[in-house]
This record gives structure tokens, C-alpha cells and sequence, in this order.
């Protein structure tokens, strides 16, 4: 297919992720809006879910299981995901399943022809090198990597000709996958342009655009774009201290965590959200960030330049995010509601350590991950 116009042919370009949890999307979505910023009509991208797309049960219920196994304390998911985490596993687990699944997963493929495939979720991965090799399929796979440290073996499947990751840990993580060393490149997590652009936007002129207070501290609180993890009890108890302090807090999509915030009975006022589409600028408008370790969320407030208090992590995935923001002096752990809560009036009450924080953990941003990732796959398809 030409563009009359341009005379140019279009490359195609496939992503392939999974509703679980809100990253992989957003990911994926942050890179398909960079190539059309690059490379114009030039860059045909189409975004897949991959398990909802496959119609095939169990896996076209994992978007909906997702936040059920994950919740019950982490537990399921721990024990899961551990048990798992070898590439021997992996290739096993992927071949006990190939039988009912890989008709479904090789007809998906051919329904979505490509010059290069890219892979944004660490579990179909080798389960899609066993049907490129069924379909003798040539064109270029590379894989995100969408952990910052602790990556699951899913991730590093041998056979893909690119590997992007995020940090020098996921890196030696994939070597002991067995990755050759040429096909890893370390870029950064991919996050929308708009937190590069926020970077502009003077701390003042974020509160005016957003009707926030200047005469004191924003304390800004999250649970990822799902609102997920125990977010209430924690802005209860960051609440019951009464700090001299701005409390916003977004809920996500998650309406039910919305009106429990809404009608939370705590003795200050509480500024509300529920999903924004203008995080970078809430960020940039904050003074400290509490939050949960995804990876996402930090790459943005690592790019915000946001001094972090950790409250939850999900186990496995998420346990080595938090060793990266400690070691590093970006923010701190505190994974009960009264930790928490001591952890934001000790910072509120400190402000040298806190743009010490501050600093640290803006040390850590990749504001460019993204085009540069974009760039990687682009020259994929020469």
C-alpha cells in the first residue's frame, strides 16, 4: 500500500499488549503517539490486546482477572509469579498451552500482518517466537521491557531481535535469560511526550492552571491509572495528621475507590479526582508523591523531578522498583498507613531534604526514552 500524496509506502507496525494493569497500554500508546510525532503517515501503528484479541478462555479474561489476582494481599500473584520467573518455566508453561492456544495466536497474526512486531507484555512472548516460527514469519520482533528491576524471565525469551529495557539491572537480567549482549539496548520506560513538555511549566503556573493553593506544600496521591493498592488507609492516615499541606488525591478509573475517597471522614479538606488526563501537570504542581512502585508512575515522577513515598508494591514485579528508588535516595518506603503518613510530615517538615529527594530523583528521569525507542523500532523495519 502506497500514499498517493507522499508516494511514500507506509510501514506497518503491530503492538501487542494486555489490559493488565493500566502500563501496558499507556506504554504502548506512548510510543505509537512518538512515531506519528517522527515519522507523520509514514508509521502505520495498530495496538492489539493480544489475550482479549486471541477470543480464546481462559486468556480473553485476563484483563478482567488482572485486579482480583493481584489483590487477595498479593498473595496468588506472589506465589505465581516466582514459581515462574525461570526461562525453563517459561518455555514450558508455553508449550503445554501451545496446543489449545497457538491456532488462535498463529490466525491473530496473520490478521494483523506487520513489518515489525513489537511486544509490550512479558507473558505471550514466547509463546509468539513459537508461531513466527510456525508461520516462517521474517519480519523484525522486538520486545519493550516494562519493569524497571525485578523483570520476570517472560520478558527475555531468546529469539527476538531486539530487546529494549529500561535500566542496567533489567539489562543483566536479560543477560542471564540468555540474551546476546547486541541485542539489548538500555532506553528508559516509555512515557507520554506531555512530562517532557511539563518539564517547561513553572510549579506556580501548574497550580494557577489547576486551581491549586501557592502559599503552601501539594501533597499529591496516587494508586496508578487503575487506583490501585491500599490508597484509602493511607490518605486516612496522611489526613488524621492535619499537615500544612495541599491533599489531593487521584482515584484512576477505578469509580469504586472515587466515592469511597469522596466520602472518606477525615478532619482536613481533601481535593479529589478521579481519572485525569493531565497527570504531568498534577505532578509538576506537587511537592511530594505518594504512591505505589509501579513503574510507570515513578518514570513519570522521575521526570517530574518528585520526591517519592512508597506505600505498596506489587510482589515480584514491582519489589526491586523499590530498592531502585531507596538506594538511589529519590523517596522512601513506607508500606503501612501510619509509615506513610510519618514519612510526608517528616518531609513536609524538612524542605532541604526534601529537594534533596528531590534532585535525586529527577537523577534517575530518561525524558527521551520514548523517541529514542521509537527511533529503535522505526530503523527495525530498514
Amino acid at each position: 500500500m502506497t500514499d498517493a500524496a507522499s508516494g511514500i509506502t507506509p510501514k506497518r507496525f503491530l503492538f501487542l499488549f494486555s489490559d493488565t494493569g493500566g502500563g501496558h497500554r499507556a506504554s504502548a500508546q506512548a510510543v505509537k503517539d512518538e512515531m506519528a510525532r517522527l515519522y507523520g503517515d509514514a508509521a502505520v501503528v495498530e495496538m492489539v490486546d493480544i489475550f482479549v484479541e486471541m477470543r480464546r478462555w481462559p486468556f480473553d479474561r485476563f484483563p478482567q482477572w488482572y485486579p482480583i489476582v493481584v489483590g487477595l494481599n498479593g498473595i496468588p500473584w506472589h506465589v505465581g509469579y516466582h514459581l515462574s520467573d525461570t526461562m525453563p518455566v517459561v518455555k514450558l508453561l508455553s508449550g503445554a498451552v501451545w496446543p489449545y492456544a497457538g491456532p488462535s495466536l498463529c490466525s491473530l497474526l496473520e490478521h494483523h500482518p506487520a513489518d515489525v512486531m513489537v511486544s509490550f507484555h512479558g507473558v505471550p512472548n514466547a509463546a509468539l517466537l513459537f508461531a513466527r516460527r510456525k508461520l516462517a514469519l521474517r519480519n523484525p520482533f522486538a520486545i519493550v521491557t516494562l519493569d524497571l528491576v525485578s523483570v520476570h524471565a517472560g520478558w527475555f525469551t531468546p529469539g527476538a531481535h531486539l530487546y529494549i529495557v529500561p535500566t542496567e539491572a533489567a539489562r543483566q537480567r536479560a543477560l542471564r535469560a540468555g540474551v546476546t549482549p547486541q541485542h539489548i539496548r538500555v532506553i528508559g520506560m516509555p512515557t507520554r511526550r506531555a512530562f517532557v513538555e511539563a518539564r517547561d511549566l513553572s510549579q506556580t503556573k501548574a497550580r494557577a492552571l489547576l486551581n491549586l493553593p501557592q502559599d503552601r506544600p501539594v501533597v499529591l496521591m496516587v494508586g496508578g491509572g487503575e487506583g490501585m493498592g491500599p490508597l484509602v488507609p493511607v490518605v486516612r492516615a496522611i489526613a488524621r495528621r492535619k499537615p500544612n499541606a495541599h491533599l489531593v488525591v487521584i482515584a484512576g478509573r477505578n469509580q469504586a475507590l472515587y466515592h469511597a475517597l469522596r466520602t472518606l471522614d477525615v478532619p482536613v479538606p481533601l481535593h479529589v479526582e478521579g481519572f485525569v488526563s493531565n497527570i504531568a501537570v498534577w505532578m509538576r504542581a506537587a511537592d511530594v508523591l505518594v504512591t505505589k512502585a509501579g513503574p510507570n508512575t515513578l518514570s513519570e515522577a522521575f521526570i517530574a523531578g518528585l520526591p517519592l513515598v512508597l506505600y505498596a508494591a506489587i510482589p515480584g514485579q514491582e519489589e526491586g522498583n523499590i530498592l531502585h528508588v531507596v538506594e538511589n535516595h529519590a523517596g522512601v518506603w513506607a508500606p503501612k498507613p501510619e509509615a506513610a503518613a510519618d514519612a510526608v510530615m517528616d518531609l513536609l517538615a524538612h524542605p532541604a531534604q526534601r529537594a534533596a529527594m528531590a534532585a535525586c530523583s529527577q537523577a534517575l528521569a530518561r525524558p527521551h526514552a520514548t523517541e529514542e525507542i521509537a527511533r529503535h523500532l522505526w530503523d527495525l523495519q530498514r
